[in-house]
């Protein structure tokens, strides 16, 4: 353990994280500088990310304490080490210091103002200026006590010490911002506790939330591996040597996995069942995970099978197989062989564009073009396996009739009456609602815009309510080329747009986990960025079925929505102020808004009070113009999760998420820990 001084000279023992974090800064500061070794204020700036320049002269004056212009790698060490380990009052003291533009010992209202405009900026925050005058002057007159018409150190430090929570996040987190970003996502990420406490426990969650998935899983694998015995012992039976043994068990899979793979995509069959009273019993909300998982299964027991064959050829019957100039022959000449490597090179490519990376680096045409492939690699499997027909001829056929429904549904037009370009690439889209098109709240349509691409169709949450039954609303958020191009048209003046613009076409309805929020009394809503969407329409609907005195087993609905800008609020902002002002939903309904995307650093809790203040004095927040207060952080699950349950400890509790898988691991997790249902949206 290491030794060091603090300010007033105090000697301080580092414990690993600070000696971790210390080194993380040093690496940084060594990027930053470059071969000279100093950092000007420019280099400061770039280097640690900062947005505003007034601010970055602000840090740079504090960590330049000998006014040389430049500051070396003492200097950055010395001030990261207050921030590290140093006593709160030292820390509070680096943020008065922060404010105190002078240097009088005192900050003055117009000092105030600076810097609350500077942090704002900082963070990428847009309110008026007459929003940020009231700010300023809500948050002065509570901090200056005395009315001196100046706060000094002492008052500042009464203020931040009223909010303990704030201050125990800001001193624990006050030299965050100097470390190496990439190291800091690490440590967020990386799992906390006992590895076999964390698997005891996610297994135990798992059984109480997703039982009937387990048991389909478990029923799965049983039943390959009841398929792969048989085939193996047929072989057996027929004197054949172990490589054909294992190819021809794997054989016997294939034929189970291909039957079921399509089964996990009758959408129409799936949203059926989900609207029966048994639907619930049912693991429909992952059907897509399930799709994935057997076509992962599918690939593997291809490659044992080919693998087993070429392992018998060679060893038994040709060991020189690889070596001769007519091996190419030898595989071609069957309708077996031909056939057989062509349904593993058509599955190969499926499957690799087909796996994450592809979707997260947003080429999700070339993941949907490259599917297309699976009416060949159907066609070759009946021809490479003569007797596969009696396997697939049930589902097959359900999904012949569901595509002939999505074909006359394709040949349907309706028109698109709006198209609005929104905030972070999000698009807005109203258009005619068609009379045979009925859904409920929450599900999802399929559609295709013919000026993008002829063959292309996306999944698409519905944000309107099913009584309105005029227009179906879409918010579509640009994450491919797809949408990326519809977001370009819809900024195009109207005039501008081709003549065929408003021509689309809609699939579906199909159901999704959030439309069982109707069957829960005490649900929470949770929605990560455009994750928002499913609820959008629910909350419609209930606001509209409340406006009309229409019964419902729903008691309290916790809605919860986290953004990493600010512009995202806008999507639904009238919605939200809508529902807290309607009597019909006022009492029923609770907002919670989180914005995400801030990073923490030296102003950050000055600006959090100053909003609180705000909150305090005016009944509205400062972002979003509602009454419920925007918190600059990402929510504390446990807490939040925890203080519903004390409001409703004897209650069922259903959380409902959409949004990143990452989050969802922790939400399923900590809604376990407090016995409330689980499920998430999975497309």
């Amino acid at each position: 353990m290491a030794m060091t001084k603090n300010d007033t000279g105090t000697i301080v023992k580092l414990g690993r994280d600070a000696i971790s974090q210390l080194r993380d800064i040093e690496t940084r500061f060594k990027v930053i500088a470059g071969e000279d070794g100093k950092i000007d204020q420019a280099e400061l700036q770039a280097g640690l990310g900062l947005h505003d320049a007034d601010y970055a002269a602000r840090i740079f004056s504090l960590i330049d304490r000998d006014g040389s212009g430049t500051v070396t790698l003492w200097e950055f060490i010395d001030f990261a080490q207050i921030l590290l380990t140093g006593s709160p009052d030292e820390k509070l003291r680096i943020v008065f210091d922060l404010h105190d533009l002078n240097g009088d010992g005192t900050i003055d209202q117009a000092e105030l103002t600076h810097i609350l405009d500077r942090s704002l900026n900082e963070h990428h925050l847009d309110i008026p200026p007459q929003k940020l005058d009231a700010l300023s002057e809500a948050m002065f007159q509570k901090v200056d006590a005395d009315g001196s018409k100046s706060i000094t150190f002492g008052e500042f430090k009464a203020c931040i010490d009223a909010h303990p929570a704030l201050k125990d996040q800001m001193v624990a987190n006050s030299a965050t911002w100097l470390r190496l970003p990439e190291r800091i996502e690490r440590d967020r990420r990386r799992p906390h506790g006992r590895l076999l406490h964390n698997l005891t426990e996610g297994v135990t969650r798992l059984w109480e939330n997703e039982r009937p998935w387990l048991v389909l899983l478990v029923l799965y694998f049983a039943a390959n591996a009841w398929m792969f015995r048989s085939g193996i012992l047929a072989e057996i039976q027929l004197g054949s040597d172990l490589f054909t043994q294992i190819a021809q068990g794997a054989a016997a899979c294939l034929k189970l996995n291909g039957a079921i793979i399509l089964i996990a995509m009758l959408r129409h069959s799936l949203t059926f069942l989900r609207r029966t009273w048994f639907g619930p019993f049912l693991p429909l909300d992952h059907a897509i995970a399930f799709h994935k998982i057997v076509g992962h299964v599918t690939f593997l027991c291809a490659v044992i099978h080919v693998g087993g064959y070429i392992g018998a050829y060679e060893s038994i019957i040709d060991p020189d197989f690889f070596t001769r100039d007519v091996v190419y022959g030898e595989l071609f000449k069957s309708r077996v062989g031909w056939t057989g490597l062509t349904l593993i090179g058509l599955f190969l490519v499926m499957w690799i564009f087909s796996l994450r990376f592809v979707r997260d680096k947003g080429l999700f045409d070339l993941f949907y073009i490259t599917h297309q492939l699976y009416w060949l690699w159907f066609a070759f499997f009946l021809l490479h396996v003569p007797g596969f027909w009696m396997w697939v001829v049930g589902p097959g056929a359900l999904y012949l009739i569901e595509r002939g429904i999505r074909l006359v549904h394709g040949l349907k037009t309706t028109d698109l009456q709006q198209a609005d370009a929104l905030s972070s690439n999000v698009t807005r889209l109203r258009m005619t609602r068609p009379d045979w098109f009925h859904y409920q709240p929450g599900e999802y349509v399929f559609l295709k815009h013919p000026m993008i691409s002829s063959f292309e169709w996306h999944p698409f949450t519905a944000t309107s309510n099913p009584e309105e039954t005029e227009m179906l609303e879409l918010h579509v958020r640009g994450v491919g080329n797809w949408t990326h191009k519809l977001h370009d048209m819809a900024q195009q003046p109207i005039p501008e747009r081709p003549a065929a613009w408003p021509r689309v076409y809609l699939d579906g309805p199909y159901g999704s986990p959030a439309s069982d929020i109707f069957d829960s009394k005490i649900p929470v809503l949770i929605g990560a960025g455009i994750g928002v969407t499913p609820f959008a329409s629910i909350l419609r609907s209930i606001l509209h079925q409340r406006q009309q005195g229409a019964a419902s087993q729903m008691q309290r609905i916790y809605f919860i929505w986290m953004n990493r800008d600010q512009k995202a609020f806008e999507w639904f902002v009238d919605l939200m102020a809508q529902l807290e002002e309607d009597p019909a939903t006022r009492d029923v309904i609770e907002i919670q808004v989180y914005l995400t995307g801030l990073r923490a650093e030296l102003t950050s809790a000055s600006l959090t009070v100053a909003m609180e203040v705000y909150h305090q004095e005016t009944g509205r927040d400062l972002l979003t113009g509602l009454h419920a207060p925007t918190r600059l952080s990402r929510p504390n699950w446990q807490s939040v999760f925890k203080s519903i349950r004390q409001a409703h400890p004897d209650q069922a509790v259903d959380v409902f998420y959409c949004g990143p898988e990452g989050l969802s691991r922790v939400l399923s997790r900590e809604a376990g820990r407090f016995d409330f249902g689980y499920k998430k949206e999975n497309f």
